[in-house]
């Protein structure tokens, strides 16, 4: 059996370099906050259904917020759908309450509804997680070995909405990574994630010394509720010391495309719909990306390949309290592996990122295709907690699925190259993390149980290239 306690702590857009952090520090982090009086409820989160029904079909009067230490008022009053003059609906305060839980810097928002002078009034009441978490960001991994250091979040940044992560490691591998992230750029429908990473470390899976500094830019552009577009960009630079020539007995890098280091520039826009009922834990809706990325080519660089991307993700609530996703990733690279596409760019599945059945590595290669169904069930919904002033937020699923991939260099995918494996485990919903996955898997060809920790969603892991 296998054990491997590999924890990603991943930004909420879910496509910057991971952060992972040990078992023993969440311990840790758990004892250090029992002892200072952690505060629960058993209550869930109430259900906006009893909130509204005295106020509904009533023309609003006014509205006042409370509990908003750190946010700013316009954060919280360009979400909302309910205005003053109109007559409130409770569809819409459902709506806004699902867009203000998307900016993930609530605990819990709650709506109270008095009648004053023939006129509503509604009572907007806010708990904030907390702003700003120092942390020590704890590696352990097969490829890198050990690496720790000193890493700070901002789920709030300046009280806007804007998640900043700035973060640092030391030992197998040395990182660093400073990230801005938010649902909005100012009053524009512009999401964006900003990130810049600096990487220095041995990639055991490929056999070569990374030294690389990648820069990166995504836009998502709302053009209605459901519908947006997509603009990426990327700058990537990769060098080697050298040492894989030495083992390879070549004058020529195995893995580098020109001598002296790699520059890829990327630069991609695509369709997205985007109907599920919110972005963390949602139980309905679709989710489905269209993507062209051109690498290198006319752009400049030794690279030059096109990757085609299609990322579907359905979520169908069939009982209460039972969702069943159903995910697909796929992912079509041209370009001849050595010759205009590096080997530093090539898809390593297997884990529990990937296919939770299967070793780290299992499978490599230039394309990828990822199926996956897993039934969710709650055990129980999202429950309050206090930490000091400020607040926070749990909940636990059971999950069970089945999931299948495959990776390959040719032209084509065949049907020999899939590969499948079933699961079962708990899932620990977490503010300001989304989700720790404590996992079970095995592949069906062997029963050979392997077991490990994951931090959010499996679908927005998978989309990392450290993953």
């Amino acid at each position: 059996m296998k054990r491997a306690f590999q924890i990603n702590f991943r930004n909420r857009s879910g496509s910057v370099t991971a952060v992972r952090i040990s078992v023993a520090s969440l311990l840790i982090l758990i004892f250090a906050v029992s002892a200072q009086g952690l505060e629960t409820s058993q209550v869930p989160v109430r259900d906006s259904t009893g909130l509204c029904h005295e106020g509904c079909g009533q023309k609003i009067a006014t509205m006042d917020f409370s509990g908003l230490g750190t946010t700013r008022t316009d954060v919280v009053t360009r979400e909302l759908r309910n205005r003053v003059g109109q007559v409130f609906s409770c569809t819409a305060w459902e709506e806004e309450r699902e867009r203000l839980q998307d900016l993930d810097i609530f605990a819990d928002i709650t709506l109270k509804t008095e009648m004053q002078n023939g006129g509503l009034v509604l009572h907007y009441i806010f708990r904030e997680l907390p702003p700003y978490i120092p942390f020590i960001a704890i590696s352990k991994t097969e490829q890198d070995g050990f690496s720790m250091g000193p890493a700070l979040a901002s789920l709030n940044f300046l009280g806007l909405g804007i998640r900043a992560e700035f973060i640092s490691r030391f030992g197998g591998t040395t990182e660093f990574q400073g990230s801005l992230s938010s649902l909005r750029l100012g009053n524009l429908p512009l999401q964006y994630d900003l990130a810049l990473l600096r990487v220095d470390s041995y990639n055991h899976f490929e056999a070569f010394h990374e030294d690389s500094w990648r820069a990166k830019l995504d836009l998502v552009h709302r053009l209605g509720n459901s519908l947006n577009l997509i603009y990426a960009g990327e700058a990537f630079f990769l060098k080697t010391d050298g040492s894989e020539i030495n083992t390879g007995g070549s004058e020529k890098s195995p893995v580098l495309l020109s001598p002296g280091g790699d520059f890829v520039p990327r630069l991609g826009a695509g369709f997205l719909w985007d109907s599920r009922n919110r972005h963390h834990n949602p139980d309905r809706g679709v989710y489905q990306e269209l993507r062209v990325t051109e690498n290198g080519g006319w752009l400049g660089g030794p690279a030059d390949y096109s990757e085609w991307l299609s990322d579907t993700r359905i979520y169908c609530p069939w009982l209460p309290g039972h969702t069943l996703q159903l995910s697909g990733l796929y992912q079509y690279r041209t370009g001849n592996l050595g010759e205009t596409f590096g080997r530093y760019d090539r898809f390593h599945v297997g884990g529990v990122n990937t296919l939770r059945g299967f070793g780290n590595d299992s499978f490599r290669g230039k394309s990828e295709f990822l199926v996956d169904a897993e039934e969710r069930m709650d055990l129980f919904r999202k429950r309050m907690m206090k930490l000091w002033k400020w607040s926070a937020y749990y909940g636990l699923q059971g999950i069970v699925g089945l999931e299948a991939g495959s990776l390959w260099d040719h032209q084509a995918l065949l049907e020999r190259d899939m590969h499948a494996d079933g699961y079962v485990g708990l899932h620990v919903l977490i503010a300001g993390i989304d989700r720790i996955r404590l996992e079970v898997g095995s592949k069906f060809t062997k029963i050979q149980v392997r077991y490990d920790i994951g931090i959010m969603d499996k679908p927005d892991i998978q989309r990392f290239r450290a993953r």
